[in-house]
């Protein structure tokens, strides 16, 4: 089977294998897009486990990778709510697009979920290392990241902090696809890319693209403030059906809950073959390499909370700073203590 095949199917798996779109004639159907990524898994498996259902919520769920099409269906409409970065969602409100942060949906601990990575074949073994590797113009950079993100903010903030001078138009290169830019480092095709959990263990332990090569961990995000993923609401939604997304709130709550007393071996194994009908149809549970999910710890949940007043305004001024917008949004602009206890 084709490499790139293998590695999109057990990414997929991995984070968004419990995701299974259910097309429903109700009248009132909350449409959610969830990215491959940790803050997923609670809706994800809500939905799953009919939490949804119970708590008399129709809920579609939508499984889309790139950051961009995710933010343009909600700017269209055609999704009600979506899990996405903090940075993105202050980025929609300032573009105009009506939204509200309802709560977070995952906090990355700030050692081992999120770590600046290189393929050891390219004998870079430092930052000033890799940072020497490309010139301004270069077709190639230095650091693979998804744009005007979390990861951004992130890295940017690790580079401060360890005194390194970053020149953006060097240094890095930009992918709107999370799970575009974990293959391609797998495949060697970037020089580095700064990734979260589980792709980091995945590619850490997935057959390598050349003998005996392996995963360089060029630093982690040691006393960085790790900025959380969040959920995002379509404002005239939630104006609509507050009930609603009370009730959805309370499933999500649920969820958590129920996944933070489950075994790995109980949640993996509940999205396995849906993941693989989901965006990869045709092909079966085969295509997963054995083995590869042993190594794999699933975090601990927290119950959706607030975003951080300190960590919003740090949000803000990293916008103006990069000029990604000119605009300062208060904090009670954009988030509600509505729907969290």
């Amino acid at each position: 089977m084709d490499r790139y095949l293998r590695l999109g199917i057990v990414f997929f798996v991995i984070i968004v294998g419990f995701i299974v779109p259910v097309f429903s004639q109700s009248s009132t159907v909350l449409r959610v897009s969830l990215p491959p990524v940790m803050g997923a898994v609670p809706i994800a498996l809500a939905h799953n486990w009919g939490l949804f259902a119970k708590h008399g919520v129709d809920v579609q769920v939508v499984g889309l990778s790139d950051n961009q099409a995710r933010s343009l269906a909600l700017m269209a409409g055609n999704i009600d709510a979506m899990v996405c970065d903090l940075t993105t969602a202050v980025l929609l409100y300032t573009s105009g697009t009506k939204i509200v942060i309802t709560s977070t949906a995952y906090t990355p601990a700030q050692t081992g979920s999120l770590a600046l990575l290189s393929q050891s074949y390219f004998h870079i073994n430092s930052i000033p290392d890799l940072l020497s590797k490309t010139q301004p113009g270069s077709t190639l950079k230095s650091i693979a990241i998804t744009p005007m993100s979390n990861i951004e903010y992130d890295l940017d903030a690790l580079m401060h902090h360890l005194g390194y001078k970053i020149n953006p138009d060097k240094d890095y290169s930009y992918w709107y696809d999370l799970l575009q830019v974990a293959t391609f480092l797998s495949l060697g095709s970037v020089y580095a890319a700064v990734l979260p959990e589980p792709y980091i263990t995945y590619i850490s332990n997935y057959p390598s693209v050349m003998k005996n090569s392996h995963l360089v961990h060029l630093s982690d995000f040691a006393g960085i403030d790790l900025l959380p993923s969040v959920v995002v609401f379509r404002r005239d939604f939630v104006t609509a059906h507050p009930d609603l997304v009370m009730r959805f709130y309370a499933a999500y709550r649920e969820a958590v809950t129920r996944i933070n007393s489950s075994t790995k071996d109980e949640l993996i194994a509940l999205g396995i073959n849906e993941a693989i009908t989901l965006f990869f149809p045709g092909l079966n549970k085969d295509a997963i390499p054995p083995g590869i999910m042993d190594s794999f710890t699933i975090p601990r949940f927290a119950l959706p909370g607030m975003v951080s007043t300190a960590q919003f305004a740090d949000v803000i001024a990293w916008v103006n700073a990069k000029r990604y917008t000119w605009k300062h949004p208060t904090y009670e602009e954009l988030t509600t203590n509505r729907f969290v206890k």
